[in-house]
């Protein structure tokens, strides 16, 4: 049985700024959770949520507080309850009257599942039922200073082997970026992340995108605009991809319906875990919509993770989880996330993250630790 939760809240300095429509990321601002049981087995995950609420309503702020005082405790009691032990697959209940918080309730259900693959020895991929051994990897790039910046960042990123580059854009930083880029490459894969950032006004000139044959465009709209987007797909042909709009399976469903757009960015913490993954791919295999795993410049707790989801069916595009040092100087892995060959990652194989996990780099970055005796709770 699961005994202690120990939170560990974590700041890392990125080794280059991220500029995206709501400003710039500095350092990535983590909480990993870590669960142990009787006999030292461990299961480890990472809450995604950023600093400031600007992607959606959580923040590491808000996810200390609902983990340490909400979620935890709610546990503990379902622990008690439990009368098959801690089961992944049903751990969800024990936080069903809580509403929304969903990257809080991930990093507590992804733990479970990473304790229990250690638990019973199977790699956390082969349980989940991930199919392929390796993935592609895309780069995505912030907005730039200047268009011969830009161009700077994707010929590094193409001499890399990144199969695809991602360019955030934003109202009036936007065609004259794009065309740069494909000018000087016809045929790489590219692809467009407005963050939501523009408005339905703004169909017109999104329509003139067409030409650039981008892979997709994400999150042209803000996230609750479903009818406008739904309208703007229609009116391109290129996909549009819904990343914010989506928290849960049942607003995937409504997109789905309502013809909201033809991509699903999958992240398993803004879903709610790896079970909502799931239940998620399985809504979007029938809705015809194609898949690809993106990143919230995870450490190496979440990347792994987020990779393992990158192996599993429906994935069409390449994950925007690239190698460990693209983005920090150190990670809190023992030996980082690093391409096999360019623009290609090894998916963990892995019984569970805890012997990959580097505690003192853990303890290094380390701005806060909450350790509790679930038995107490």
């Amino acid at each position: 049985m699961i005994q202690t939760c120990v939170l560990h809240r974590l700041s890392l300095p990125l080794k280059f700024p991220m500029r995206t429509a709501h400003g710039h990321i500095r350092e990535k601002q983590a909480i990993l959770v870590q669960l142990v049981d009787a006999d030292g087995i461990e299961g480890w995950s990472e809450c995604v949520a950023l600093a400031q609420p600007t992607y959606t309503e959580e923040c590491t702020d808000t996810a200390w507080v609902m983990l340490v005082h909400h979620l935890v405790p709610r546990f503990a009691r379902w622990l008690r309850g439990a009368a098959q032990g801690a089961d992944p697959r049903t751990v969800c209940e024990a936080f069903r009257d809580v509403r929304g918080n969903r990257m809080s309730v991930a990093a507590l259900e992804m733990a479970v599942w990473d304790w229990y693959a250690a638990r019973t020895g199977q790699p956390l991929a082969s349980l989940l039922g991930g199919g392929r051994d390796r993935v592609e990897v895309g780069a995505t790039l912030g907005l730039p200073e200047s268009l011969d910046a830009l161009i700077r960042s994707v010929d590094r990123a193409v001499e890399q082997g990144f199969r695809r580059v991602k360019l955030k854009i934003a109202p009036g930083r936007d065609q004259a970026l794009i065309e740069a880029v494909r000018l000087r490459y016809p045929d790489l894969a590219i692809a467009a992340d407005a963050n939501g950032s523009y408005r339905p006004e703004d169909a017109p000139m999104l329509q003139q995108l067409d030409v650039y044959g981008l892979q997709f465009i994400e999150q042209p709209l803000p996230e609750d605009d479903w009818f406008d987007l739904a309208d703007l797909q229609d009116s391109l042909r290129t996909p549009i991809c819904l990343d914010e709009s989506v928290r849960s399976v049942r607003e995937l469903k409504l997109a789905a319906r309502l013809g909201s757009a033809r991509v699903l960015n999958v992240k398993p913490g803004r879903l709610g875990g790896f079970g909502a993954t799931l239940r998620a791919l399985d809504v979007a295999g029938e809705a015809g919509m194609a898949a690809w795993v993106g990143g919230m410049y995870e450490t190496g707790v979440g990347r792994v993770h987020g990779l393992i989801a990158a192996s599993l069916p429906l994935m069409r595009y390449a994950t925007d989880l690239g190698p460990s040092d693209r983005y920090f100087e150190r990670d809190v892995l023992k030996e980082p996330i690093a391409f096999v060959e360019p623009g290609v990652i090894q998916v963990p194989q892995c019984a569970g993250v805890a012997d990959w996990v580097d505690r003192d780099a853990v303890r290094r970055f380390s701005t806060a630790t909450w350790t509790v005796d679930l038995r107490t709770l």
